[in-house]
């Protein structure tokens, strides 16, 4: 444990309050979602205790939801939930609630991070990016802010119902029957009229920094997420095409008009490193997606390339995940 003595000094050096530099070393090498449900007459400092049980259930559904669509995106997950997300849920920690409007705090320790590769041999007409992957717990906590702005966007805030292409994309980014359920089930609480989540990123693994640090539904979208979720049953959404993670490396030779991104990602049930071949325009955003470390999304089929490698050669899409776009028709 560190003294406090030494927390003041920091503080007073970096100018913060010695609470927050506290926090600071305490979540270290934790993701920490705080969740927050209001009501400016019925929850200030306490909350109806039956209200209070219901989030934090039904919290508990949504994060093992994302632990499973981190892992393999499905919209309905029909008890099928993954073992690795199971096991990040059993590490998660709820810390002391927090006065406000009843605000809970939920920790997700992280691995250790990996180290970024070393530097390799380089040639001059050879241009190299490389990066850590990312941690699986991180990828889980990032998939329930994704899934949570995915909601909002495509399925509460448009006037209409979400088609079938719709529910496509909210699948993509890790939104299931399950979680959409869950979500609503906290909104239907009467004494809830806001829930809002809040995301502190560990400060041991950088940030998906356009990753939204909040993300607000309304009590009166719950009959709204509560179709999606039935439509989500009906409908089998086929994302096996799709696959999103962060760029761990990019390569560009010379004056080829194609360069390469490299995404750490999941597929069936494993992690794998898929190569993306991508016209020279599109590789010069990737440089600049990767360094703003903005997970992508791609969407093509992917074939085995040589030694086995796992390649997509001519992918239909690949943008950042944060750019949550309606589908066109």
């Amino acid at each position: 444990m560190i003294s406090a003595g030494i927390v003041e000094r920091i503080a007073k050096q970096e100018r913060r309050s010695t609470k927050d530099v506290a926090l600071s070393i305490r979540y270290y090498l934790m993701d920490v979602t705080y969740l927050r449900t209001a009501n400016d007459y019925l929850i200030t400092d306490t909350i109806p205790f039956e209200a209070a049980s219901t989030v934090i259930t039904s919290a508990r559904k949504l994060l093992r939801a994302v632990g499973t669509t981190a892992w393999n995106e499905r919209g309905d997950i029909g008890g099928n939930y993954a073992r690795e997300g199971d096991a990040v849920l059993r590490r998660a920690r709820m810390d002391h609630t927090q006065e406000g409007s009843f605000i809970i705090p939920i920790l997700v320790p992280l691995s250790h991070a990996q180290e970024t590769p070393g530097e390799v041999a380089r040639t001059p007409s050879l241009e190299l990016f490389q990066a850590a992957p990312e941690p699986f717990e991180r990828r889980v906590t990032r998939t329930l802010a994704q899934s949570l702005m995915a909601v909002k966007e495509i399925i509460v805030e448009p006037e209409a119902s979400p088609n079938v292409g719709d529910l496509h994309a909210v699948v993509a980014r890790g939104v299931s029957r399950e979680f959409c359920s869950a979500l609503a089930k906290i909104l239907r609480e009467p004494s809830v009229t806001e829930f809002e989540t809040i995301f502190e990123w560990a400060s041991s693994v950088p940030a998906p920094e356009t990753i939204p640090s909040s993300v607000s539904i309304g009590s009166d979208a719950s009959a709204k997420i509560e179709d999606a979720a039935g439509k989500l049953k009906r409908h089998r959404i086929d994302s096996t095409s799709t696959f999103s993670g962060n760029i761990v490396e990019l390569r560009h030779v010379g004056v080829d008009p194609f360069g390469f991104a490299t995404i750490s990602t999941v597929r069936r049930g494993r992690r794998s490193e898929i190569r993306v071949r991508l016209p020279y325009e599109t590789y010069q955003e990737a440089v600049i997606w990767h360094r703003a470390r903005r997970v992508v999304i791609v969407d093509g089929e992917v074939n085995h390339g040589p030694g086995k490698r796992l390649i997509v050669d001519n992918p239909a899409g690949f943008r950042p995940i944060d750019e949550i776009l309606l589908p066109t028709s």
